[in-house]
């Protein structure tokens, strides 16, 4: 396989699902992206909010539920309110008046009772705090999920691009060891030529200089390759020092797939900041609900069974049930329920507007990706033909020069154009890589498994 193929292979796979874009038979990069997503820690920070976030949707929506609440109470009183004490006295006047002792004298009632014990069962019918509550957290957490999945596009272009970064220095680190052969054989070529007397000694000493000139931009190129290996790995969460996959397969380079316009279309209806901003305008309205709440009533259904008396007994002679339906309502509080809903709506509309300013912003992202992916894709054809042109003259040059009819000089410079150009062919073509990636971040083509 060629380095170009190698090469443009890597731009073929980074091709997503547009909407209306051709599908690729296969993407090589998805499972780099899944294994990120599944490892990031980040990501699984936030996946862990998304929990807390479920909870509180559960328990906001258990407040909607009846609750039942059992209460037991057993009391030792002194100097409480004795009914008998008021009772007592009339009841003995009653049996004077009848000459009988029909009438109790030695009633013992204390209020309250001396022991008490119910189950209260408690169903809210209308109460618009707790609504509002309930519509607050289910707001809140689809803006934590749609958090987690912007992060998670991020993340996916962050490892997507660091693939590339790698591909690229290994392109470049290969184009390095490939000119480290051309100039050793021409030190032999120099040796020979200078042996021959076609040459003056100095020709070995430039051939010399040019072989530890590109002996130290190979080296660099191999230390940068390492340096990508191992960002790769990090944002994998493998070891450091393990070997990262090539690619394998041959696809030709992909077309961007979509306009401009549809990529916009496409990144104003799948963009989970948008989605984010969207509920958090939910949000924001569920707040002025529940800061409006407080100035209506409430009204909840009471059941009560259990049972009370002097002492402690559990039986049908003490037992008692209570139905009740219960009205609460805050007339007045100095106007702070008035002041809340206000501070409530401004949040409100503070988040509407950064919801208009934040689809402005992906407007922009979109279209400055796109562009500099078509600039991109467009410079690829130039770089080639530069390529195959400075190939040409390299070769013509070197036959002179291996026949002792050209200079050195004419050599080295053919050469550093030959390789100059290579490596500008190999940066061209993995800049379309990357700049494909960002439009594909930008515009959400993309389809993420979360």
């Amino acid at each position: 396989m060629t380095p170009f193929k190698k090469l443009v292979a890597l731009v073929a796979c980074l091709a997503g699902p547009a909407a209306a874009a051709a599908q690729t038979p296969r993407d090589p990069m998805a499972p780099i992206v899944a294994e990120a997503i599944r490892n990031n820690l980040g990501l699984a920070q936030e996946t862990l909010d998304l929990e807390r976030a479920d909870a509180g949707v559960r328990e906001a929506r258990g407040r909607l539920l009846p609750s039942l609440t059992l209460d037991s109470r057993y009391s030792e009183q002194s100097g409480t309110l004795n009914l008998g004490d008021f009772v007592n006295p009339a009841y003995a006047a009653l049996n004077r008046v009848t000459g009988t002792t029909d009438f109790p004298t030695n009633l013992d009632v204390t209020l309250p009772q001396r022991h008490e014990s119910r189950l209260r069962l408690l169903q809210p019918v209308f109460n618009p705090t707790v609504l509002a509550a309930h519509a607050l957290a289910r707001h809140a957490r689809n803006a934590k999920a749609f958090e987690r999945g912007a992060s998670a596009r991020q993340l996916a272009a962050d490892v997507q691009a660091a693939y590339v970064q790698l591909a690229s220095a290994r392109a470049a680190r290969r184009t390095w060891e490939s000119t480290l052969g051309l100039v050793r054989e021409s030190e032999r070529v120099a040796e020979r030529l200078v042996a021959a007397g076609r040459a003056t000694p100095d020709a070995v000493l430039r051939a010399h200089a040019d072989r530890g000139d590109v002996e130290q931009q190979l080296a660099e190129a191999t230390q940068v390759e390492h340096a990508a290996s191992r960002e790769v790995n990090q944002m994998l969460r493998r070891p450091l020092d393990a070997p990262v996959e090539r690619l394998g397969d041959t696809l030709a380079p992909p077309d961007l797939g979509l306009g401009e316009d549809e990529a916009v279309g496409h990144a104003l209806g799948h963009r989970e900041e948008l989605a984010q901003a969207d509920a958090g305008v939910q949000t924001a309205g569920a707040g002025v609900r529940l800061a409006s709440a407080s100035l209506l009533p409430t009204v909840s259904l009471a059941l009560d069974y259990g049972f009370q008396g002097r002492e402690l007994a559990f039986d049908r002679r003490h037992d008692f049930a209570v139905a009740s339906v219960v009205l609460s309502w805050n007339l007045f509080s100095g106007g702070s329920d008035f002041a809340r809903r206000q501070g409530a709506r401004a949040d409100a509309e503070r988040l509407r507007l950064r919801r208009q300013e934040l689809e402005d912003l992906v407007r922009l992202d979109v279209q400055q990706a796109y562009e500099a992916a078509a600039v991109a894709r467009d410079a690829i054809g130039t770089a080639e033909s530069r390529l195959a042109a400075a190939e040409r003259s390299f070769a013509l040059v070197r036959r002179r020069w291996e026949e002792g009819l050209a200079s050195q000089v004419e050599f080295l410079d053919a050469r550093t154009a030959f390789t100059t150009a290579d490596l500008n062919r190999v940066q061209t073509v993995y800049r379309y890589a990357a700049r494909y990636v960002e439009l594909e971040r930008a515009a959400a083509v993309r389809r993420l498994d979360q």
